[in-house]
């Protein structure tokens, strides 16, 4: 005698599996340009659609002397810039303009690290950088998350990036299964006929 699992069976079971299918570490990258390190950091590698991304970029100066990157001036030019792109395509922009009293230096102690946390709420800003009426939800598939800092001349510039995958949210999936399982019954119960 076959067991056959209910449709409430079935529905418990994707609950219970559905927080295990996005439950990822910390995805990270980083880069060491002359000692100094550049690194991104999402909290995870797997997103929900709809669900927000914690953005981390860290410069750190790995030596045991000071640095200087680069300038810092009075200007929206010198900021932490953060990019989502798919493709060739950029989805998203979002810079923080590093602030100052006058021009000065960029610099970095020995071993000391400056950082800076954003949040993208996955909407496409439609190549626009402040907010507008124009800006739409992102649909799913891979996207990569990229960290700059952008000094005035003498800065140099190091990119750093990690990809992300954007999945569909577990109510879609749990509606996608319980609708192939329907599916499943009514072939079944009509094979029996």
């Amino acid at each position: 005698m076959k067991r056959v699992i209910s449709p409430i069976g079935f529905i418990t079971l994707l609950l219970r599996i559905a927080p295990f299918a996005t439950a990822t570490p910390v995805n990270s990258n980083s880069i060491n340009n002359n000692g100094i390190e550049y690194y991104i950091q999402t909290d995870k590698s797997i997103y929900d659609l709809g669900e927000n991304v914690q953005i981390l970029y860290r410069v750190s100066n790995l030596t045991g002397v000071n640095v200087t990157l680069g300038w810092v001036v009075d200007d929206p030019l010198a900021y932490y810039d953060f990019r989502v792109t798919q493709g060739n395509n950029q989805i998203w922009r979002y810079f923080h303009q590093v602030y100052v009293l006058g021009n000065r230096p960029y610099d970095l102690g020995a071993y000391e690290s400056k950082e800076f946390q954003t949040t993208w709420n996955m909407m496409n800003d439609n190549g626009t950088v402040w907010p507008l009426d124009d800006d739409f939800l992102i649909s799913t598939g891979m996207y990569d998350v990229i960290g700059e800092l952008s000094l005035l001349p003498g800065g140099e510039r190091v990119p750093v990036s990690v990809s992300i995958e954007v999945i569909p949210e577990p109510s879609s999936l749990l509606l996608f299964g319980t609708g192939l399982f329907g599916l499943l019954v009514r072939n079944r119960t009509k094979a029996k006929k």
